[in-house]
């Protein structure tokens, strides 16, 4: 059921949020599921393809279907809820995952040898005179992300717009870093969205839970993909983590008060500077736990 509210929009029951929400979840899994079984032999050209972890070469880029599925999504979410969406909200989604995901393919197709993370981005921009394809994606990232919430009108002062933003941008750079290995980012993004959506319907308002619509067509997409992706089939790269991560990011902002902003940005400001001078699949290795959540699954990777 729905019901007006104050603003004018359409409310609809907490109960057909979590429905429709995790509808949409499935409907994206189930069509990054059928894309790459139809459509991923497309990708399967020698410049769209990488060496993975153990050297083999497969299609680096299937990250693309999730962009396409989420722009698909948000199109019909809105056509047909309107009444009960906000149009910036959907207008900043799709500016989010549609630049991130093209500065992922721009940094998955045309990557130069650089040394990793922002450091090494920083010292051959200052060395070279080069402006990376990394260093694009990071300072294309960080404007896309101030231009999404500004759009959203999420953020409260400079303050809040700074901290909305940052959390955006540092949500697609940590599943970045975290693509190092089969369906990792997959994963760590739907554990994200889980822990938003089982927070959220617990503690926030009537309204709250619509608000993660927008991650639930990332995250199905990126967790559709994950059964080939396992079978060493393919990696979504740059082009599906960064739009996956950029997407939740913006959700957490949708959904979290300031002081679960503060809380998220810390979070996320820590386990990014952490990689500066930390492997995370070092810290997973060494940890039962982690390195069991982190094969599970991939076959080739067991011990």
């Amino acid at each position: 059921m729905v019901h007006s509210g104050d603003n004018g929009k359409w409310i609809m029951e907490e109960e057909n949020q979590v429905i429709l929400t995790i509808g949409t979840f499935l409907v994206a899994l189930v069509g990054a599921l059928f894309a790459w079984g139809r459509l991923g032999s497309l990708l399967s050209r020698p410049r769209w393809q990488k060496e993975n972890y153990r050297g083999r070469v497969i299609v680096g880029v299937s990250g693309v279907f999730v962009v396409l599925i989420e722009v698909l999504v948000i199109g019909n979410l809105y056509w047909g809820f309107s009444g009960a969406l906000y149009g910036a909200h959907a207008l900043a989604a799709l500016i989010l995952v549609l630049a991130f995901g093209l500065l992922g393919w721009i940094d998955d197709t045309r990557a130069e040898k650089t040394g990793g993370g922002l450091q090494g981005h920083l010292e051959t921009a200052i060395s070279d005179g080069t402006f990376s394809t990394g260093m694009l994606k990071l300072v294309g990232g960080i404007l896309v992300s101030f231009g999404a919430v500004i759009i959203a009108d999420v953020g409260d002062g400079l303050v809040g717009l700074a901290r909305s933003a940052a959390i955006v941008a540092l949500g697609a750079n940590l599943l970045n870093l975290l693509d190092r290995a089969p369906a990792r980012s997959s994963k760590v993004a739907l554990l994200w969205f889980l822990t938003l959506l089982v927070l959220t319907a617990a503690l926030g308002d009537s309204y709250s839970v619509v608000h993660l619509i927008w991650a639930s067509g990332v995250v199905g997409a990126s967790v559709g993909l994950v059964p080939s992706e396992l079978m060493e089939r393919h990696m979504q790269g740059d082009t599906g983590a960064n739009a996956t991560g950029a997407v939740l990011g913006f959700s957490t902002v949708l959904v979290g008060s300031s002081v679960a902003e503060w809380i998220a940005l810390g979070v996320l400001a820590v386990l990014n500077l952490a990689s500066e001078r930390t492997s995370f699949s070092q810290v997973i290795a060494e940890n039962a736990t982690l390195d069991r959540l982190d094969r599970l699954g991939a076959q080739h990777r067991k011990k």
